[in-house]
């Protein structure tokens, strides 16, 4: 679906009726800050005080307004997962209100690149910093010359004195901001470090001083405007403080998928994978494996290799509800061996639901846990499906013996649906080599195609293929054939 030209593919009306009431809200929220911060400074109105308003209010929607329709257009992904474009624009609120309070002291200390510098944290794609700080800082400028106006040029700041030092100060930091904002997101572009955030900060506040000496130097009075230069030092520090800050509080509230958060969720000493590695220790190495096989296709096919890892350590964790049901739990004695087909299945199948259930209990991402329902897709469990048919007569339904989950909707999904499998495959084969895994990841990869299984993720044949090769050139460092030793040595 369209409208004009903007594709209506990846997010719902639903999508687009939160992102909108969510711009509304934050553009209420700035306007409002600003009526409260004219009050508080009770600067003398000039006749023209409505017609400001009124360009105040306008200027803001049509602000972030602008922001919405770039997400629209250029950045479905932040619609169609909402929380991520409220999260952004949370940040241009907080960060606007900041600095129209911080210009009280004195416009020099607007913190360069705040919004980049929270938003790079937060985005999987970091051009959307320099959007989302343009715009942030093209509103400050905008509003601080409408205060200008309103008061007749009365403006106030506690340090520095005079329309003209005011004025000044606003254009070198609007300058300085933008500037600072095109340039963090590359500096930080594959770096997930919080240290390099901190790195940065240092060099943005040598880079402030530097560009805010060059400006002042066409400028008669260039004593007056150095003697406050110092508050150039404490608006860089507010930028680090504030970004390191803010950026955590906006990831927990919203329950983003990000760099930092994805290192935390891969960590050995998290709960739910402690938990599988105590209770379920086979799913647990089999996940692992997967994880490396996903990480290396999805980087091999350009998505994101650390979300894939990620999703592929939890994808079967819903198997902790009855871990000695999977063969890789099992060490003789088989469960399946003294019931029916018919309930084993359901206990199989069981483990993507149960997965998903899990992961959002223990509030993991919705990006995460729609692996856990998604990675076995709608395939039948044929093991219990064919132990079924010999066990009657009549017609058994194959559909009984299906999982209850939904086909992949994303190329991550779909990855962690042919390493699973892959994985298991190749673990059973007797002495498996190139050749024979080639023959095996064919036949796994051409029956979930011809099941419809990829139809929904958008995996090319080409992007097919990659994953295949990638697989069997990784599948000799995880199930290489170890030297036999002489008994009794190592």
């Amino acid at each position: 679906m369209k409208i004009g030209f903007i594709n209506l593919h990846k997010f719902t009306k639903s999508n687009l009726v939160k992102a909108t009431a969510a711009t509304v809200l934050c553009s209420l929220l700035m306007i409002l800050a600003c009526l409260i911060k004219y009050y508080i400074i009770g600067k003398p109105v000039s006749s023209g005080i409505w017609f400001c308003m009124l360009t105040l209010t306008i200027a803001t929607f049509v602000f972030m307004g602008g922001l919405l329709m770039y997400a629209m257009v250029s950045r479905n992904y932040i619609i169609a997962h909402t929380r991520y474009f409220v999260a952004f624009l949370s940040v241009v609120a907080i960060t606007f209100i900041a600095h129209l309070y911080l210009s009280i002291i004195s416009p020099l200390l607007i913190a360069p690149a705040l919004t980049a510098l929270v938003i790079i944290q937060l985005s999987r794609r970091k051009q959307d910093a320099f959007i989302f700080n343009l715009m942030e800082a093209m509103m400050v400028l905008l509003v601080l010359l409408l205060e200008a106006i309103m008061t007749d040029g009365e403006v106030y700041m506690l340090l520095g004195g005079g329309r003209n030092a005011y004025l000044w100060y606003l254009g070198a930091m609007s300058v300085i901001n933008v500037g600072a904002g095109a340039v963090v997101p590359v500096m930080l572009r594959d770096k997930a470090k919080r240290i390099n955030y901190l790195i940065v900060g240092g060099i943005v506040m040598v880079a402030s001083v530097a560009v805010y000496a060059l400006i002042i130097l066409v400028h008669a009075n260039k004593l007056f405007l150095l003697q406050y230069f110092w508050l150039l030092f404490v608006s860089s520090v507010i930028t680090v403080v504030l970004s390191l800050i803010i950026s955590p509080v906006m990831e927990s509230a919203f329950n983003l998928v990000t760099e930092s958060r994805l290192a935390e969720w891969t960590n050995s000493s998290q709960p739910l994978l402690r938990k599988l590695a105590l209770e379920a220790p086979g799913t647990y190495n089999h996940s692992l494996t997967v994880a490396n096989f996903a990480e290396m296709c999805a980087s091999a096919i350009g998505e994101d290799p650390y979300l894939a890892r990620a999703a592929a350590y939890y994808h079967d964790v819903g198997k902790l509800a009855n871990p000695s049901f999977f063969a890789e739990n099992q060490s003789g004695y088989n469960p399946h061996d003294e019931i029916l087909p018919e309930v084993s299945a359901e206990i199989i199948r069981n483990h993507t639901t149960d997965g998903y259930k899990l992961l959002k209990a223990y509030r993991l991402p919705e990006e995460i846990a729609r692996v856990a329902i998604e990675h076995q897709g709608t395939l039948p469990i044929t093991v219990f499906y064919e132990r079924a048919k010999q066990l009657t007569d009549s017609e058994v339904n194959v559909d009984d013996y299906r999982y209850h989950g939904e086909t992949p909707t994303t190329k991550i999904a779909g990855i962690i649906m042919i390493c699973d499998s892959s994985e298991a495959a190749i673990r059973a084969m007797d002495k498996p080599d190139g050749e024979r895994v080639d023959k095996l990841l064919r036949s796994i990869i051409n029956d979930r195609i011809t099941k419809g299984q990829f139809d929904k993720c958008k995996l090319s044949l080409h992007d097919l293929d990659i994953i295949r090769k990638t697989i069997i050139n990784a599948f000799g460092g995880v199930f290489h054939q170890r030297v036999k030793y002489p008994e009794g040595k190592v």
